[in-house]
């Protein structure tokens, strides 16, 4: 009988996969808590409801047909995405979440042996889609302040086919300097795709530069400002010649139809999502300072969520650790090589933000470490 493994695409055994994070469930059974106890700062979601969400679910209850496909074209959300942007509707793509764009944008642009380059520390699905498709990575390091180093990035994309660019980036929260970006997309010569998945947080977007720019791709989510991170949509903006050729690789009907009528409610109410938005905004500062006074670093931000760093690393090992126990789950960067000592914290409400700082007050290094 054959081997399966003897089938799989070298590229494929090689890959480092994308790290998940353990469940809620799979937490509360480690630390012997109830489910409801867990608290995720560790995803960068919202802790608010999208707007018209029981209203959306009651009404797909009651007249909707699950058993049918769903709108291929998805006629209902791209004028509303393109609406939101300041777009046409021929410069749009939809897709299931962020992450499928990033994959379609790959696939597009990639064949075996190209390169991209990438700036880390930087969200690892860049290099993981690139990689997949067979192109190799080069990197140019994010500068001072984990800004971009553009001069680095032009060096590096000589010959390439695809730099990508997190802004704001995630996991350091830094949102690149918009003169700077608008010179690499200026001076690029090769794609450039720009994720803004916290981008409703920084409240500066490179959408302006696609109708000058045919080789620039913006990729926004519902995910995060939207707070429907368990739904599943994103989209992108780019020229329509772009746009037309990634639709050729694009999935006929990966969104389902409840995630459309969803998100096609939250586009058309923008006022709960820039209310939101602005509740998880003045919380950040308050969390930061709190993480100061715990001894932490902590790095200037224009998202939803901060960066604390700790000396030594080991003590921001224990720091999580000790959360995690009690129920607390944060992102954990203790032992990567390039943010070493470094926990990322997503900011919530204020109530949730203060069970995090006093439980973070009860932590003894003396006692734990």
């Amino acid at each position: 009988m054959t081997n399966p493994g003897s089938l799989v695409r070298a590229v494929v055994r090689n890959l480092e996969p994308y790290s998940w994070e353990p469940s809620s469930r799979e937490i509360a059974r480690r630390h012997h808590l109830p489910s409801d106890q867990i608290l995720r700062f560790d995803l960068n979601t919202s802790p608010f409801r999208p707007a018209g969400w029981e209203r959306v679910l009651e009404e797909e209850c009651r007249s909707g047909t699950p058993n049918e496909y769903f709108d291929t074209s998805y006629a209902e959300l791209v004028p509303l995405f393109a609406s939101y942007c300041g777009v046409t509707e021929d410069q749009v793509i939809v897709g299931a979440g962020a992450d499928e764009v990033l994959d379609i944008v790959a696939k597009t642009f990639l064949d075996d042996g190209d390169a991209v380059v990438v700036s880390p520390p930087t969200y690892s699905m860049y290099a993981i889609v690139s990689t997949q498709m067979g192109a190799g990575i080069r990197r140019a390091p994010l500068g001072p302040g984990f800004g971009l180093d553009v001069d680095a990035i032009l060096a590096a994309a000589r010959g390439a086919k695809l730099i990508w660019v997190c802004s704001p980036n995630s996991p350091t929260g830094t949102p690149p300097d918009p003169q700077r970006l608008a010179r690499l997309v200026d001076e690029a010569p090769c794609m450039v795709v720009v994720d803004e998945a916290y981008g409703e947080y920084a409240g500066w977007s490179a959408v302006p530069l696609v109708p000058s720019h045919p080789n620039l791709i913006v990729v926004k989510t519902m995910s995060k400002a939207f707070a429907m991170a368990g739904m599943r949509l994103g989209w992108g903006i780019a020229q329509a010649e772009v746009i037309g050729m990634l639709n050729r690789v694009r999935p006929p009907n990966s969104v389902a139809r409840v995630t459309a009528r969803l998100g096609a409610a939250a586009l058309q109410d923008l006022a709960t999502m820039r209310a939101n938005v602005a509740a998880v905004v003045a919380e950040r500062e308050p969390l930061a300072d709190a993480l100061r006074h715990a001894g932490a670093r902590v790095h200037p931000s224009a998202t939803n969520f901060l960066l604390a760093g700790w000396e030594p690393p080991g003590r921001a090992q224990a720091i999580a650790d000790w959360l995690e126990s009690r129920g607390l789950v944060v992102r954990n960067y203790a032992h990567d090589p390039e943010l070493p000592g470094h926990l990322r914290i997503t900011v919530r409400t204020a109530e949730q933000n203060a069970r995090l700082v006093a439980t973070l007050a009860e932590y003894d290094p003396a006692a734990i470490e």
